[in-house]
């Protein structure tokens, strides 16, 4: 998987595909220069005045003359409010206010496949992404699990680390998501005592900027990788079970701002048959099953909907994901990608350029894309963008030639990879098995404000009502008597 995040693609051909080879027959609209949604609640101290200028102009907020807000009941008490400062290294806010909450944090462990790691495996690095609550944040400080590190006598600099931005017309695509505004510039290992967090055990700490040296800003993201192969000689091999880690930002002072705890679910690799589909959420892996026939809302955000079918396996209880159906909330299409079924046998189409693996309709045409190309494209608002392409993928995903076909789907809410897969967790041993199930695999990046997400994931996640349907979609097809005899 690291090479799937390592994509570059020319500016002068993705630049060619806005003027050329819109599917929308429109040319994107011109990026904003601030979003002002973003840090809204915290407008007078988080913005700077070039923003405030526009923002008030294109608005109407963030105007130097509006009211200031009503001053908010007291929080603590004056006991609290005479707490020592020492109490900061304890990861106590400073005196006159109370820690906040990290909104949107997600952490990932992942071992050298580049996917969430299970029982006995080797730490190869880590995702972070959170949204920052305070203005003035400086830092992130994890506590990290005992026992996850072995001992050391002096911090540990990680390397690898990789700042993750939206899609643009050149750079790097495939593993982009969505805007980082808030960048991590280095990545240490060190005891908790050393940081001003304080406390026994061994911390991860982050440092941040705005990509301009300053601290970074309410509202504003953080979206880092960190892949250091030095990782697995420095930590031991994780066991099945919780690893819970305790989070805080802080100021350029030290200041404790917000804090969150996060718990990362480690699986076992003992009696588990991995297939689609799967959902991870906050470290938690579930596995469920679709109706075979018809497509089935996953996800809809505020800007995209996402559909997909399944196929069935040789055993009641697996299925994979054959096609995803992407459309605006209006109901116009986007794009449609699904499974060449011919796909495990892609080396003499691979070598002539055009798409062996992937079927991939845009926009409202009823044709596939042919010809196998690296470009970007974009709705007539500049709101959604896909990025369709292929790149080396050596061990490929698929038998043949060594490569991968993609279609990266990108809004404000949501980032995701569409890519084909054969079944080899399946059926490891079974070549024919492998490729007669060559299915879809949906690689989500990057998701803001899921409590506004409906669909049967989010209800999957815990973040909407579970449903008595969606309920059934968690219990395994192998559990429910056959209806009819078997013949």
């Amino acid at each position: 998987m690291t090479q799937l995040l390592q994509l570059l693609l020319a500016s002068c051909m993705l630049g060619a595909a806005f003027a050329q080879e819109n599917p929308f027959d429109e040319a994107p609209a011109a990026s904003e220069p601030f979003d002002c949604e973003a840090g809204l609640a915290n407008w007078r101290d988080g913005w700077s005045e070039k923003k405030k200028a526009y923002c008030c102009d294109k608005t109407g907020v963030g105007c130097a003359d509006a009211p200031a807000p009503p001053k908010p009941p007291p929080t603590i008490s004056e006991q609290e409010q005479a707490a020592p400062r020492s109490m900061q290294a304890e990861g106590v806010a400073a005196p006159g206010r109370r820690l906040g909450a990290i909104n949107d944090l997600d952490i990932r462990v992942v071992d050298t496949n580049e996917t969430g790691i299970y029982d006995g495996e080797d730490i190869y690095g880590f995702d972070f992404s959170l949204t920052i609550p305070s203005a003035g944040t400086r830092e992130l400080v994890a506590k990290m699990p005992d026992g996850m590190f072995k001992a050391f006598s002096s911090p540990i600099n990680l390397g690898g680390l990789t700042n993750n931005r939206r899609l643009e017309a050149e750079g790097d695509v495939y593993g982009r998501m969505l805007a980082a505004t808030c960048q991590v510039t280095a990545a240490q290992v060190l005891a908790c005592s050393a940081t001003s967090v304080g406390g026994p055990g061994t911390c991860l700490k982050l440092s941040l900027d705005d990509g301009s040296g300053g601290a970074c800003n309410a509202g504003s993201t953080v979206s880092a990788a960190i892949r250091d192969s030095n990782l697995a000689a420095v930590t031991n091999a994780v066991n099945a079970g919780s690893l819970n880690m305790d989070v805080t930002t802080l100021d350029s002072s030290g200041n404790a701002l917000d804090s969150q705890s996060f718990t990362y679910a480690v699986l076992t690799q003992a009696g588990i048959a991995i297939s689609d589909p799967i959902t991870i959420y906050n470290g938690k892996k579930t596995k469920f099953w679709l109706p075979i026939f018809g497509k089935h809302l996953l996800v809809q955000t505020p800007d995209l909907v996402v559909s997909a079918s399944v196929f069935q396996g040789p055993r009641k209880d697996l299925q994979w994901f054959d096609r995803f159906f992407i459309k605006l909330p209006d109901g116009r299409q986007v794009v449609v990608v699904g499974i060449k079924r011919d796909s495990g046998n892609n080396s003499a189409r691979s070598r002539q350029s055009v798409f062996s693996q992937l079927d991939i309709k845009l926009g409202g045409s009823q044709e596939p894309l042919r010809e196998r190309k690296n470009i970007l494209y974009s709705s007539p608002d500049g709101q959604v963008k896909i990025a369709i392409g292929s790149k080396r993928q050596d061990p490929p995903r698929l038998h043949g030639e060594p490569i991968t076909e993609f279609v990266n789907v990108e809004t404000k809410s949501i980032s995701f990879v569409l890519v084909a897969s054969h079944a080899g967790n399946e059926f490891p041993d079974d070549f024919e098995m492998q490729k007669k199930h060559a299915h879809m695999d949906w690689v989500t990046r990057e998701m803001i404000g899921t409590k506004s997400f409906t669909g049967i994931l989010p209800q999957i996640w815990g973040v909407q009502p579970l449903s008595e349907e969606v309920a059934d979609m968690l219990k395994s097809p192998a559990d429910s008597p056959s209806i009819c005899a078997e013949v």
